[in-house]
């Protein structure tokens, strides 16, 4: 099961090839990522794809740019969610690896986990990691956000602002919208 440093890509049920595409042109075209820098791949998971990016592109950039993207018309077709993916650990190693990394943010902050396809119990990392931290916790409006995201036995981490959780599920909220999409043309 993949999962890369990069990006997670949430689609609709066997929508991935699609989506897939949809990342790797919007990728191409509109964000400026050259093709050798980056992989599209499907997982064995209904509605997820996961994008590896070489480390030298900042995958919060790519973040803000599909906001920018999407902020004026319903850009995404197939794209529902975009997250980063920064670091990668397993269950076992989370704690260590965010210790390795010595946050030391000012703020409120929360911790949140999305898995697939895993037994782990949300609130047993979510306490782990939260007590990594003297800062206060904030569910309603963090000032930054540890996102973890669980794909069968493999694990990736964000340490991000609220603003970078970034969801095109708006788009399709105009049902009756007549604008063309760039993506069938």
């Amino acid at each position: 099961m993949p999962l890369y440093r990069g990006l997670l890509v949430s689609t609709s049920r066997n929508a991935e090839r699609s989506a897939s595409s949809e990342i790797h042109y919007v990728l191409t075209e509109h964000c400026g990522v050259e093709e050798n820098l980056f992989s599209v791949h499907e997982t064995r998971i209904s509605g997820l794809v996961t994008v590896s990016i070489n480390p030298s592109v900042d995958t919060h950039a790519l973040i803000r740019k599909f906001q920018e993207l999407e902020s004026e018309d319903a850009f995404f077709m197939h794209c529902l969610k975009i997250r980063p993916i920064d670091h990668l650990a397993t269950v076992d190693t989370l704690v260590e690896s965010i210790k390795k990394l010595s946050i030391e943010r000012e703020g409120s902050f929360r911790v949140s986990v999305t898995k697939r396809h895993n037994p782990v119990r949300s609130m047993d990392l979510i306490k782990a990691v939260a007590t990594l931290f003297s800062n206060p916790v904030s569910l309603e409006s963090p000032d930054w956000e540890i996102i973890i995201e669980i794909v069968a036995d493999k694990l990736g981490y964000s340490i991000i602002e609220p603003s970078l959780l970034f969801s095109t599920q708006l788009a399709f909220a105009q049902e009756n919208d007549e604008s063309p999409n760039w993506f069938l043309d």
